[in-house]
């Protein structure tokens, strides 16, 4: 493939966190001649954010160990082969533009899997020498927050998380405006780039991937293969990610992904969303925040 072809397929799937991304990552990493980008935005908000004096004072007055975290980065990858995953200290948002506005020629299609939030007024960063179809990932917030805080949260103790706050406790985020983020981004992609951006809705997408992955498929351009329904469980699949390695070994290993990256195919969820009594506050909070931007999107997405 010429290394300018106007034949590549080339798909953003902005994602809301815990909407079960990474499955669908891992199900796009079996596509025949696909390259998959996973998370570039949010590693390199992560090392913006890590930088940060006023960040690093807070983490330090909340008892956080940066060193400690690095300390344990450099501990994972000691004997874990690379692949195409690339050192998390190259990831910064003018690197990923520039990296994301050069071809993969002998690639028939890119995928680039992001958190959307981390987007918030850094629209400048996007690429826009190459065309991209821009997609979204939604989950009703009911269901995503109460997954959000348990991840969050993962290496606490039970005593530890029944004290901790969504809203006071994660430093690195804005909460509470997750949506927010997530829907402004989608409106700039209609009006600067995508008028036809997609949108799937993640509990949906596990519980009827066969009638969504086809039509997913179909909207962004890429032939639909049965074979695509299943996949192998090994998650030996990211080493042929381009992804921070700290960070993707990491967060495999702390158990965060596991289930999806061990995963041979998408699961329904066995459960209703938590009603609001078994809500704590903070959850509340956001859930409420979030439901009048998840609703308008909601609306607009690809059905069963």
């Amino acid at each position: 493939m010429a290394a300018n072809s106007e034949d590549q397929v080339c798909v953003f799937l902005w994602a809301l966190p815990r909407s079960m991304s990474t499955a669908m990552t891992k199900c796009m990493s079996f596509v025949d001649g696909i390259q998959i980008w996973h998370e570039p935005y949010l590693y390199s908000y992560h090392n913006e954010k890590f930088k940060d004096p006023v960040v690093i004072e807070k983490m330090r007055k909340m008892g956080m160990d940066l060193e400690g975290l690095e300390k344990t980065y450099k501990e994972i990858i000691k004997d874990e082969p690379a692949g195409k995953r690339i050192r998390n200290n190259l990831f910064s948002f003018p690197w990923v533009k520039k990296q994301l506005e050069t071809q993969d020629p002998d690639k028939k299609f890119i995928f680039v899997k992001d958190m959307a939030h981390v987007l918030n007024n850094k629209y400048d960063y996007l690429r826009k020498a190459r065309k991209f179809r821009h997609t979204f990932l939604i989950r009703h917030p009911s269901r995503m927050y109460p997954s959000f805080k348990n991840m969050m949260f993962i290496t606490m103790s039970e005593d530890e998380k029944s004290k901790a706050d969504i809203l006071r406790d994660v430093l690195l985020y804005d909460v509470d405006k997750i949506y927010k983020y997530t829907y402004d981004l989608w409106k700039y992609t209609q009006q600067n780039f995508d008028p036809d951006a997609i949108i799937i809705d993640g509990t949906e997408l596990a519980t009827y991937p066969e009638k969504l992955l086809p039509k997913y498929f179909e909207a962004v351009g890429i032939p639909f293969k049965e074979k695509y329904l299943t996949w192998s469980a090994s998650p030996d699949v990211m080493k042929e990610w381009k992804a921070a390695l700290e960070e993707v070994t990491y967060v495999y290993r702390a158990g965060i992904v596991k289930r999806a990256m061990e995963s041979s195919h998408f699961i329904a969820p066995d459960n209703e969303a938590p009603p609001r009594a078994d809500m704590t506050p903070d959850v509340i909070k956001c859930v409420e925040e979030s439901l009048p931007y998840f609703n308008e999107m909601f609306e607009q997405r690809i059905r069963p």
